[in-house]
């Protein structure tokens, strides 16, 4: 099962979240991500968090089309994170998360953890705007893109030995640290590249 999770970052372009919602199985409004769905059109399966950014009329105008999931402003876990407990304990093995960018660096930092969240609870989720994609990954695996589409490969962890195939910059083994910013703006040679590291890396693809 797929679920689409919208948050109240920077709100998606409205081709990316209506193709987005076609391919979901389940949607889910995190707090003032309900305005999305309003501006295009859709309503939210779900609306999850402690609706402190949504306005009370927008809220109440849907509750009584969407199932609420609603939780006390004083809590220890973020909306977003929350939003993926719930889609996750409904089915959810993949998760698509839009509005996630932008706004506030602390909400993107975490936003950027629930990749690895999500990961340890079963479930593949991907971080999408725009203008690029952003995935987790440890061991070997398979990119895909378009030749000449930037990617880049930045270590989660202390560091990453990688070894990438397939990129313009090829890398044997490399050491990537979070002391030192290397692994950004490679690019894909053909549409395929594989990629193997020891760590989780996050995976950084530019929309052509």
């Amino acid at each position: 099962m797929k679920a689409l999770l919208v948050a109240s970052g920077i709100a998606p372009g409205r081709a990316l979240f209506l193709r987005s919602a076609r391919e979901a199985d389940m949607t889910i409004a995190i707090d003032g991500g309900l305005r999305v769905f309003r501006d295009y059109g859709l309503v939210p399966d779900l609306i999850v968090g402690d609706m402190d950014s949504v306005e009370a009329e927008l809220l109440k105008s849907y509750r009584v089309k969407s199932d609420l999931v609603a939780v006390p402003a004083e809590k220890n876990e973020t909306d977003a994170a929350l939003a993926v407990d719930e889609a996750v304990r409904r089915g959810a093995k993949k998760i698509l998360l839009l509005g996630a960018t932008g706004g506030r660096i602390d909400h993107l930092l975490s936003n950027l953890m629930l990749l690895k969240y999500a990961l340890v609870k079963g479930t593949v989720l991907t971080l999408e705007d725009d203008e690029q994609e952003i995935t987790l990954h440890r061991g070997i695996f398979d990119l895909y893109g378009q030749k000449g589409q930037t990617v880049s490969i930045i270590p989660m962890n202390q560091q990453a030995v990688v070894t990438a195939k397939g990129l313009y910059y090829p890398l044997e083994k490399l050491v990537l640290t979070n002391e030192k910013p290397r692994g950004v703006s490679n690019l894909f040679l053909t549409d395929h590249a594989v990629i193997e590291s020891d760590d989780f890396v996050f995976i950084c693809k530019n929309k052509p």
